[in-house]
């Protein structure tokens, strides 16, 4: 652990997914990750649920189970 680094987190930390999450998950190639994350966030910010500002290439877990009915 690097100096000062309370704790590493790991990708189970994390409050969202990245494309890496997407593929295992569903079992997709990474074009088509970026592309679900790409079309699930412009339908989010189109409704209102997800600020313009969240970064490119991540969606939140809870948004994303839900949308995908992983929960």
């Amino acid at each position: 652990m690097a100096a000062g680094v309370i704790k590493e987190l790991g990708p189970e930390d994390r409050k969202y997914y990245d494309y890496e999450d997407v593929m295992e998950l569903l079992g997709v190639s990474r074009p088509k990750a970026y592309k679900m994350i790409q079309e699930m966030q412009k339908q989010l910010k189109s409704e209102g649920k997800m600020f313009s500002g969240f970064p490119a290439g991540k969606i939140p877990k809870r948004i994303f189970n839900e949308l995908c009915m992983l929960d």
